[in-house]
């Protein structure tokens, strides 16, 4: 049996405003393209962790570029990972990548006691996009005044594909 490999589901997306105060309340951003890229994201989701680890540098190289804004913003889903999420939040924004890879990279990170800060802000807007579950993966141009929302893991050529598309 052959298997063919489906292209990504993109849904179409028009919440410019929307969009804009996620990207303000994302507790990672890099860049100040036209175009931009927020991954929502949870600490204890496995997909997610791969495709942070497959997509992570070249998004923030395109940032640096000055090709796309790169934003990543908590949608937590499993529960152990609140605290993980808040202690993320406390941290100077040039630490807390970091504190990402060391997760997905299996390190032990100690969460601490630390305020929820715009956590549940983050996954109200979210869903007002349509997001529903981690990874999800909204690309924008606002330039345009739309974008394209995906659901689920995408291969680092699938993201690159869907930024191009904009």
């Amino acid at each position: 049996m052959i298997f063919r490999r489906q292209k990504p589901r993109l849904t179409p997306v028009t919440k410019t405003e929307v969009v804009r105060k996620l990207l303000d309340l994302a507790v990672v951003k890099a860049g100040n393209g036209d175009k931009a890229v927020l991954v929502f994201f949870d600490l204890r989701c496995p997909f997610c962790a791969r495709l942070y680890k497959e997509t992570e540098e070249i998004l923030l190289d395109m940032a640096r570029r000055g090709l796309i804004t790169f934003a990543m913003c908590d949608y937590v889903v499993h529960r152990d990972a609140e605290p993980l999420h808040r202690k993320l939040r406390c941290l100077r924004e040039e630490e807390r990548l970091k504190l990402i890879s060391d997760v997905y990279n299996g390190k032990r990170v100690e969460a601490g006691e630390c305020p929820e800060g715009n956590l549940r802000e983050c996954e109200r807007l979210a869903e007002e996009v349509g997001v529903y579950g981690t990874p999800s993966l909204l690309f924008y141009d606002f330039s345009k005044g739309r974008g394209y929302i995906h659901f689920g893991y995408m291969s680092p050529s699938d993201v690159l594909d869907a930024i191009s598309s904009l």
